[in-house]
């Protein structure tokens, strides 16, 4: 080949290669955009399952918070219902006592043998033992997962108490009837 066929033939083979080389460079440019978006979706695809992870945690969390607050309150409570039954039990336990020193007291003026055998009858036992089931009502409470199913026990055991100390104070008011009627002695 001679030098012009070269020199004719050079300026078509660079301008041939060129829209080539241009079509790769297109090429890789696209081929990155798409990398560069796929990352970011996959960025963004991981951002959203760790939203998710941590609302389900915080969900978590905040339901067993109000469990826990629930529980506590339904403790606070049932002690408290516990600490006025034994208030109430200690305040008939402060009549009876009355009741007794003035028995003692009346005896020289008064027949007071059928209101002390009344008094004697006064028994806590059954008291004692449905306070104590009570209190391990309460403390199932603490560790059970539902506290609201232990309500009805709760309930009737109250309503046994609350008729145990009825039963007590109807003693020590037929006590007192018995020591207004007993007859003085001559």
């Amino acid at each position: 080949m001679t030098l012009s066929k070269t020199l004719l033939l050079l300026p078509i083979i660079f301008f041939a290669a060129t829209p080539v080389k241009a079509e790769n460079q297109v090429q890789n440019r696209i081929e990155e955009r798409r990398e560069v978006r796929q990352e970011i979706q996959e960025d963004r695809q991981e951002m959203r399952q760790e939203n998710v992870e941590n609302r389900q945690e915080l969900r978590t969390t905040i339901v067993q918070d109000k469990l826990e607050m629930r529980r506590q309150n339904a403790i606070k409570i049932a002690n408290n219902i516990v600490s006025k039954f034994e208030n109430r039990f200690n305040y008939l336990e402060k009549i009876k006592a009355r009741l007794q020193l003035k028995i003692t007291n009346q005896k020289t003026i008064r027949d007071m043998t059928e209101a002390q055998k009344k008094l004697d009858l006064y028994d806590t036992t059954k008291y004692a033992t449905d306070l104590a089931a009570l209190k391990a009502k309460v403390a199932t409470i603490a560790t059970i997962d539902k506290p609201q199913t232990v309500v009805p026990a709760l309930k009737e055991v109250t309503k046994l108490i609350q008729k145990d100390l009825k039963d007590l104070h109807q003693y020590l008011v037929d006590v007192l009837k018995l020591m207004v009627k007993a007859p003085k002695i001559n």
